[in-house]
Order: C-alpha cells, then structure tokens, then sequence
C-alpha cells in the first residue's frame, strides 16, 4: 500500500486541479503533432496525499500523469526520498504496468536530476511538459536557465513565496538568507528591488556601534504581496520568451500568501505561446 504524504492544505486540490487541466489540454494540442511528448515530475512523492490538516486524501501529480485519457510518450519521475521513489516504482509496476517500459523513476536532488534527462533528450524532436512542485527553496535558478534552454518544454513551478518572504527581513538583515535568495532567483537585483534606505535614521543611527552597512546607511523592507509577485514574474520573463501574467496566489488558512503558481513555456515558436499561454491563462482565471 503507498504511504501518503502529509502536507499543504485546502489550496493543493485546487494546484493539482489546475496542473491536470493543463495536462489534459496539452496532451490534445500535441496529439497530432510529429514530436514526441515528455512528462518530467521534479518532486514525484509516491503519487497520494494527505493534506497537513487531515481533511483530504488526493492523488497526486504523478498518478494523475499517468491515469491521464491521453498518453505522454515518456514519463520521467523524480523524488529524493529512497523510500518513496521505491513506492511509486511499486505503484507504477502495479497500477499502470502497461506504462512501465517507458517510465524511469530517479531518486536524488531534482536540480541534479533534471539536468540530466535534459542532456539526455534531443529536444529538436521532443516536447515536454515539467511540474516543479518542490516544498520550499529546492529549485536552483540554474536549473531553471537549463530548462528554458531547451526552447520545447512548458514549465508549471510552485514558487516558495512564503519562504522567500521569510527570507526578506523588515530590518534589512538579510545577510543570513542572501546566498539561499541568490540562488533562487538568479541575481542579487533583489537587494535593491526590496530594500531602500531608512528615511527615519537618526544621528543615533551614525555611531559606530549602531546596525547599519558599511556605507552608513539603514535599509529597510519596501515590498507587499503584489510587488514580489511582479518581481517573481519579471524575473522568470528574463530566461523564459513567455510567462503568464496570471499566477495564482495559494494562501494558508489566515490568508498569508504560501506559494505563486507560475507558468512559464520555453518555445520561441510564436504560435505555440500564443496556445499555451491561451490554454494556461483560461485555466488559471477560472480553475
């Protein structure tokens, strides 16, 4: 029996609902099409949920792949947890053993991971679909460049909005966390994207045992909900020729913004944004 994994809340139905729709949406535009489709799952799980508050057991993103009316031409999993890849191997091997020769199920880190079956795949004949659902800051931004090059895969990725805005001090010491932000979004540009001086500082502020940089100023927090969410969006449209501009935002139960649902597509074909973006937005402005 899979053991289901314990997290997220109310709003991961509605993420896995939206995906689905994509998936299924996708699979009908590429069904006549001469490439061939590729699904890759970044952060796999065993394929069952439990949600944190116990109130719902769901099916996960790599069964609903897999149980899809329409078929993928390849299916690549990865998960970092041994146990758990070794259970959605069982799940694979028992409940879509049709399926088994052409699904390959990785266990280790999904940056890692995913650079690989990217080097592996010709994409001048393939096309892929990727969902990057990691549970905090996994996904490197490199990771993200390596993928938009490939210039065929459609990218669906849960951004860690909380986590970053965790990681976004209101005093400006941010110091502990600027390596981990770094890395996650690219650059240090968010360092003066987020912060500006203190227009309060005193001559207090000035001596030397007083907490501001070297060069004698005091930042502080200048951002809200919508401005990191601008941020985040204009960030991916610099790797990426076309990101939706209608990310969904999943909030907890005290309506604090946990994560951005982001869809980016990496085709510089004209036409091709043009449906995916029509397909994605439709979804993401009524899901």
């Amino acid at each position: 029996m899979v053991t289901s994994q314990k997290f997220g809340g109310k709003w991961t139905e509605e993420k896995l609902n939206i995906f689905t729709s994509y998936l299924e949406a996708y699979l009908i535009a590429l069904q006549n099409q001469k490439f061939k489709k590729i699904y890759i799952d970044a952060f796999a799980g065993t394929g069952e949920i439990e949600t944190s508050d116990g109130e719902q057991y769901l099916v996960g993103s790599a069964k609903r792949a897999l149980a899809a009316d329409r078929k993928f031409d390849r299916y690549y999993f990865i998960e970092g947890d041994e146990k758990k890849a070794a259970e959605l191997r069982e799940v694979v091997n028992t409940e879509f053993p049709y399926l088994s020769r052409i699904v390959t199920v990785y266990c280790g880190d999904a940056n890692d991971k995913l650079a690989q079956i990217i080097r592996d795949v010709d994409w001048r004949y393939n096309r892929g679909l990727l969902f990057l659902d990691p549970y905090a800051t996994q996904v490197n931004w490199t990771t993200l460049e390596t993928v938009a090059r490939t210039k065929s895969i459609d990218v669906w990725y849960l951004f860690p909005f909380s986590a970053l805005n965790r990681m976004l001090p209101k005093n400006g010491k941010y110091e502990t966390w600027e390596n981990c932000i770094d890395r996650l979004l690219g650059d240090d540009g968010w360092q003066t994207e987020f912060y500006k001086e203190d227009p309060q500082m005193s001559l207090f502020d000035l001596l030397p045992d007083s907490e501001t940089s070297n060069n004698g100023t005091r930042k502080v927090k200048d951002s809200n909900t919508d401005h990191i969410k601008d941020y985040i969006i204009s960030r991916l449209g610099t790797i990426f020729p076309c990101v939706s501009k209608h990310p969904r935002i999943f909030r907890n139960s005290r309506n604090s913004p946990m994560f951005l649902f982001c869809f980016a597509i990496s085709s510089e074909s004209p036409k091709a944004q043009r449906l995916a973006l029509r397909i994605a937005d439709h979804i993401l402005k009524n899901k």
